[in-house]
């Protein structure tokens, strides 16, 4: 039987249309290409000179490049299929999901570790240096091709190409253009950075009227703190988030916005999210003169600007969709409310990583502040304990099994990572009363509520939504091993330096879940590998691990 002829309903990763498919190898390629970058030696690759720093600055833009036309051809595949202009051969054949060349994704991906790591360790000048860009070059591309035809067969692909017509030759025109104007945009920081200063100055003196504020050097100084406006803090990151966010927010609801009024949209949130960041500097100016330097320097300048871009986005998707003047179906109080399942399964994680930046913001080095964390959980928890409790909560031994098989797998990850860290000094410096609060906080956070927060979260809903809008009505036994591979990658990412272990953990939670079709398994093999990773820390010194 040949693969044309496997019915849809039964290959692996078949719900996964083409341009979802490539979204996919987007978002992979982006996280294996942060991988991998971790490795280079960054600094030695930035002071490169000759063929060293053409190599860096080519790799540099053109991964930029790669992204953008991965992200415009997707946006473009999605909308024409909307819409129902490309042509249905393109569309017909579902083919399963090829696991050998995944595996063959994987082994090169294995090459380019070395390869990346020792790369710029040697003399840039040298034929070494040359031969080990040759190899990269080489292998990076045999990983992506390896990872799309894993994703669909070239015959696929070839088709897909054909149905966008001339649109991949516009995208990839369109690509070139935001690669060369993001490129050239940097020339507009240091006029923007001083835009940024002056209003900054222009808020703080009637609060502050003895500081000191140089131009020259956008320096603004009091006797107790000093802020220098640089180019990164022009918000031009947070103006170009922003417009990316609006576009696609546009592209995706376009039926239900009325154009082109719904384009004031865009105007008015990059104003609020520039002017926004002015604010987040003159408040940092504050709180650093008050006498809280780390929490200005550390948390709050890390995170008010995420703080800033969340809340202009949430704001402009709750104001926009009640908006008779902008939206066709706008939502008013007096509408009738229907069930959202979604909530239930997205709340308990979104409170804690809303909860996250918000304790970040108000720490140090060191998120002091974390047992916010668990009570905002604790109470998403709460507020849809009727829908949470209607889960399937068993567990048998194989739950255990594989939490102590999880905690294996990130033990030596950690040993890999480096050496054991001890307890950080901040929490040794307060009193015992509140380091044994914040211990025991922490301990009780990762052995109840995170794991019932990511489970329900990654497992319970995303690895079903990739499978059916409609995801409730998805068995955990039908859930494909496509949906398990896409859910802990991302469940992997989440994790930062840990990835890789994260990723292997999200594929044994996932199989474990779709093996018993019970939530209940999968949250206490989460369970019980945290609380191994608790004892280990705390018994262990392993600090690293938290």
């Amino acid at each position: 039987m040949t693969e044309d002829l496997i019915p849809r309903s039964t290959v692996p990763g078949a719900r996964l249309t083409l341009p979802m498919r490539l979204a996919v190898l987007g978002v992979v390629l982006f996280a294996e290409k942060f991988a991998l970058g971790g490795l280079v030696a960054t600094s030695r690759a930035r002071d490169a000179e000759g063929f060293g720093a053409f190599v860096h600055d080519a790799q540099h833009w053109g991964f930029r490049f790669l992204v953008t036309f991965m992200a415009l051809v997707a946006v473009l595949s999605y909308v024409r299929a909307q819409q129902g202009s490309h042509g249905e051969r393109g569309t017909s054949v579902v083919p399963a999901i090829r696991f050998r060349w995944l595996l063959l994704h994987m082994l090169l991906l294995a090459v380019l570790v070395p390869i990346s790591y020792w790369l710029y360790r040697v003399e840039p000048a040298s034929s070494t240096f040359a031969a080990m860009v040759l190899l990269w070059i080489l292998g990076a591309a045999g990983a992506v091709l390896a990872a799309g035809v894993a994703l669909a067969p070239w015959k696929t692909w070839v088709q897909g190409i054909r149905s966008l017509g001339i649109g991949w030759l516009n995208s990839a025109l369109a690509a070139l253009i935001a690669t060369g104007v993001w490129e050239q945009s940097e020339n507009l920081w240091s006029s923007t950075a001083a835009l940024t200063f002056r209003l900054v100055k222009a808020v703080l003196t009637p609060i502050m009227p003895t500081m000191t504020a140089d131009a020259a050097t956008h320096v603004i100084r009091t006797n107790n703190f000093a802020v220098e406006v640089t180019q990164k803090c022009s918000g031009l990151e947070g103006l170009g988030l922003m417009l990316a966010f609006c576009i696609m927010w546009l592209i995706y609801f376009r039926r239900e916005y009325i154009f082109p009024r719904a384009l004031v949209l865009i105007p008015i949130s990059l104003a609020a999210i520039f002017g926004l960041n002015v604010l987040r500097i003159s408040v940092l100016m504050l709180v650093g003169n008050a006498g809280y330097g780390e929490v200005a320097s550390y948390g709050f300048h890390s995170q008010a600007g995420w703080i800033a871009f969340n809340g202009v986005a949430c704001a402009l998707v709750y104001f926009s969709r009640r908006s008779a003047w902008l939206n066709r179906s706008a939502f008013t109080a007096e509408t009738t409310e229907t069930h959202n399942p979604t909530a239930a399964y997205l709340m308990p994680l979104l409170a804690i990583l809303a909860a996250g930046v918000l304790s970040h913001a108000l720490s140090g080095h060191f998120e002091i502040f974390y047992p916010v964390r668990f009570v905002a959980c604790v109470g998403a928890l709460y507020c849809y304990r009727r829908t949470i409790l209607q889960f399937d909560w068993r567990f048998t031994w194989r739950g255990p099994a594989v939490g102590v098989l999880v905690f294996l797998i990130w033990l030596v990850a950690a040993r890999e990572l480096g050496p054991d860290a001890p307890m950080p000094w901040e929490l040794q410096s307060v009193s015992p009363l509140v380091s044994t609060f914040w211990i025991a906080i922490r301990a009780l956070a990762s052995i109840t509520t995170v794991p019932i927060a990511e489970e329900i979260a990654y497992r319970g809903y995303l690895m079903r939504r990739l499978i059916n809008s409609d995801f409730e009505s998805v068995p955990y036994h039908s859930v494909r091993p496509s949906a398990v591979l896409i859910t802990a990658i991302v469940f992997g990412v989440a994790h930062g330096a840990f990835w890789l272990p994260g990723i292997l953990a999200g594929i044994a939670y996932g199989l474990l879940l779709r093996q018993t079709s019970r939530i209940g398994e999968a949250v206490v093999a989460h369970a019980i590998s945290n609380a191994l990773i608790v004892i280990c820390v705390l018994a262990a010194n392993m600090w690293q691990l938290w």
